[in-house]
């Protein structure tokens, strides 16, 4: 039963014992019938959760209904259907300026509601009246004389016609005119070929997040082009069958293929229809239309052609595993919070989790770069990766462990989701200066959609894979996000950052040199072998200077050479290239340069113009009686800055209390270690709190001499035959 058809109904029908009510949030059963209580005008309801009950009068349960049905009671004869009732939802139209709407369909849609809302009024009045009398109310009487009452008098039919269309569409004003028009509004009689037609182009190289977006009119003029190649050809979807048309669309967009070669294929060449290219102005009209549909037009794509052309078409980062033809293609950047506590070097107490950051090739599968930090997801996450990604690696041999990570180059495009950091100022020109004018690839950045994680499944599997390995193998691994499994895997933490980095590159290793049921049963390391005769173009430029000094972050703002130097970061940067910089332009001007900076490092700036790096300049004020420069940190220098305020000083004062950071660091240090020491005096780690399948002396003089990493390696490396 609908919730008109409820309303329809008379009130006194949906007053007896045992039918549920919800009203004013809560849900009710009706206890006794009206007739039986001492006062007629009293209803009795007992709250179905709280099974409280509570008496109320007919005035406060009625009268407080309004127009909306929202705000009344709703009924209904069980549970089941009373909670059906509540889910309903209402269909709505999409919201629509007055201003687009004609004269004609406001009047209409004014006398509408002005016609509801007048004979409620009177049935309310009518309603009131037989509540004091203690009649009986005789609601289809009521509103045929209130319908009689109008200006212009209308039928009972028609009453319920307008209150349909009024509660449908909330008793809005521009709804209810927009109502009126024609679904077809504002748009020709197309074929489903032609509509085909710009759906795809429209969804291919207009619609969502796309590296290469034409402009409407380019794209008017890529349909005129196609078209002409083709012959006025087009797939129609009546006469193709669906898991033909990806194939014959991707050959007719193929501007190399000759058309000759579609048309031999008499399979193929029944599936096409002549169409016409619209008109310039009913495309930008149906371009507009498409534009404003929900979710960039997936209900209408889905309802011409099926999920799958929406998939195929609009969600392309779903297809780029299918598409890559070549290494370097398509690469995936993803982080992870890796589930494993770890503990600090200095007090081996407090415990601490590492973020990973990955780049996974799609065509090979591979893993082209890592960064493993303790801080979440930014820029240097990312760019740090990059640069591990681009050249040779030389990580894993220095950790001295076997195996060959050969994979290495500049990806072509790279895609990642919608983090602050990766529409960072720093990243976008990486991605441009790394090509050093054209010499070299440049790297296209493709943004994920939003609340859309299944896009990155490929990058998402492999850390289910690691999670899985650490779970099973190391002390510390959090089992579950239960507090009680996240407690235990705090209390049995015992590894080192320098432990987790040499067992990542363990697992990343073993894992290239792993078959794959998706590449055919190859590995990774084999199918980047097999890429790498096709010739994938990625080669990077030599890691000089000034390519490393790409990889700091750099800067929004650009800054001028003053008498003082270069300022930044509440100091003075100077070198001797500033001398002979040039401080003025041909017009006047002070000349801007750009500047990049390590946020481990902030005592020297990297120096660019015209996106060519000059040198490092050095802060004046950390500069020691040597010579050399004191490093400092970014986070040092923002806890300089907060500690400045918190003694009343201004925030430009934070060099004041570098020194007293320092100093009192090395003091929680040494706190920390004593605490450490009584703690194992008092109350020793017991070796069963560790799930390894050490023996009992190797795990006591391994936590007893702090010195169990190579242990817990020759551990893994046994375990994982690595």
């Amino acid at each position: 039963m609908t919730r008109q058809a409820r309303n329809a109904t008379y009130l006194e029908q949906r007053l007896k014992p045992g039918y549920f009510v919800h009203w004013q949030g809560r849900i009710y059963q009706l206890e006794q019938p009206v007739e039986a209580g001492p006062d007629p005008l009293t209803i009795w309801l007992r709250d179905v959760d709280t099974t409280e009950l509570r008496d109320i009068r007919m005035e406060e349960f009625l009268l407080l209904k309004g127009d909306n049905d929202q705000a009344g009671p709703t009924f209904g004869a069980t549970l089941e259907e009373l909670k059906a009732a509540i889910q309903e939802p209402k269909q709505s139209v999409p919201p629509v300026p007055a201003t687009t709407l004609p004269k004609k369909l406001l009047r209409r849609a004014d006398q509408i509601i002005n016609t509801v809302e007048t004979v409620q009024r009177l049935v309310r009045e009518q309603e009131r009246l037989a509540l004091l009398r203690g009649e009986k109310m005789q609601y289809a009487a009521a509103i045929k004389q209130g319908c009689s009452q109008l200006a212009e008098p209308i039928s009972l039919s028609t009453f319920y016609e307008y209150r349909k269309v009024y509660r449908h569409y909330d008793g809005d004003r521009v709804r209810v005119a927009a109502s009126f028009r024609r679904k077809t509004f504002n748009q020709t009689r197309m074929s489903k070929a032609q509509l085909h037609f710009i759906d795809t182009l429209i969804l291919r190289y207009y619609a969502g997040q796309r590296t290469l977006r034409l402009s409407p009119y380019t794209l008017f003029k890529l349909a005129g082009a196609t078209l002409e190649r083709t012959g006025n050809l087009w797939l129609d979807p009546d006469k193709c069958p669906g898991d033909g048309a990806e194939n014959v669309i991707e050959e007719l967009l193929d501007p190399r293929l000759p058309m000759l070669a579609i048309l031999a294929n008499e399979e193929k060449a029944s599936w096409l229809s002549k169409i016409n290219r619209p008109s310039q102005s009913w495309f930008y009209g149906y371009l507009r239309w498409f534009e404003a549909q929900p979710d960039c037009g997936e209900e209408v794509i889905v309802s011409r052609y099926g999920r799958e052309m929406w998939e195929r078409e609009y969600l392309v980062f779903d297809t780029f595993v299918s598409r890559a033809v070549r290494p370097l293609e398509y690469v995936f950047a993803d982080h992870w919070l890796v589930d494993l506590f770890i503990v600090d070097e200095a007090t081996r107490s407090r415990v601490d989790r590492l973020w990973l950051t990955l780049l996974v090739d799609t065509f090979s599968r591979s893993v082209l770069g890592m960064a493993l930090l303790y801080e979440t997801p930014c820029i240097e996450s990312i760019q740090i990766a990059l640069r591990h990604a681009i050249w040779p690696k030389t990580s894993h041999q220095e950790l001295g462990l076997q195996g060959e990570w050969v994979c290495y180059g500049i990806p072509q495009q790279l895609s990642l989701d919608n983090a602050w950091s990766h529409h960072s100022h720093s990243l976008e020109q990486l991605s441009r200066d790394i090509s050093q004018g054209g010499r070299y690839n440049s790297i296209d950045l493709l943004f994920r959609p939003p609340y859309r994680g299944r896009y990155g499944a490929l990058i998402e599997r492999l850390f289910g894979n690691f999670s899985g390995q650490m779970k099973e193998l190391l002390p510390g691994a959090i089992q579950s996000s239960a507090h009680r499994d996240v407690g235990n895997a705090a209390r049995q933490a015992c590894l080192l950052y320098q432990d987790v980095y040499t067992i990542l590159h363990q697992m990343i290793i073993r894992y290239q040199h792993s078959p794959h049921r998706e590449l055919d049963g190859l590995t990774p390391h084999e199918k980047w072998l097999e890429g790498w005769q096709l010739g994938y173009g990625g080669w990077p430029p030599p890691l000089t200077n000034e390519i490393e000094r790409l990889f700091w972050r750099r800067d929004s703002e650009t800054r001028v050479i003053t008498s003082k130097g270069i300022s930044a970061f509440g100091m003075h940067y100077w070198s001797p290239l500033l001398a002979q910089a040039q401080r003025k332009g041909t017009d006047g001007r002070p000349v801007p340069y750009a500047f990049s900076y390590d946020p481990a490092d902030i005592s020297r700036l990297a120096i660019f113009r015209d996106r060519h790096w000059l040198g490092d300049v050095y802060a004046k004020q950390l500069r020691r009686a040597d010579g050399s420069v004191r490093s400092v940190s970014l986070w040092e220098r923002k806890m300089a800055q907060a500690l400045a305020r918190g003694r009343g000083r201004d925030g430009q004062d934070w060099l004041t209390f570098v020194t007293e950071i320092n100093a009192l660091e090395r003091q929680r240090v040494a706190e920390k270690r004593r605490a450490h020491r009584q703690n194992k005096r008092t109350t020793p780690t017991p070796p069963e709190a560790i799930q390894v399948d050490l023996t009992a002396e190797q795990l006591s003089a391994a936590i007893d001499d702090q010195d169990y990493t190579d242990l817990l390696i020759g551990f893994v490396c046994e375990n994982t035959g690595v």
